[in-house]
């Protein structure tokens, strides 16, 4: 009886285990990470880009992000999210990499 305890107990353990890492896994594919608010040069430092160039996007709205200040304002401050950046640069990679497919 010891021995069936003994095995019981080793596979309770290994349950609880892998339903931990089954739930991480599940959190990290849906994006369950608590978002993040990036700040203008956060967001330079983590997309790995030059104050001119994320200026650009934001002119050209080909980035997400929110302004915060009056329209016209001299200092409009721009935010992000870091969740948003992260579809952002996958839709990017997406773009840039899809096969044309010759119909023919």
């Amino acid at each position: 009886m010891t021995l069936e305890k003994a095995f019981a107990a080793i596979i309770d353990q290994l349950r609880e285990q892998l339903k931990t890492e089954l739930l991480e896994e599940l959190r990290a594919e849906l994006g369950a990470a608590p978002d993040r608010t990036l700040t203008f040069s956060e967001a330079c430092e983590y997309l790995h880009m030059s104050d001119y160039t994320l200026r650009q996007l934001i002119r050209q709205k080909r980035i997400p992000h929110r302004v915060y200040g009056y329209e016209g304002s001299k200092n409009p401050r721009y935010l992000f999210s870091q969740r948003r950046l992260d579809q952002w640069i996958w839709e990017q990679e997406e773009r840039n990499y899809r096969r044309e497919v010759s119909s023919g």
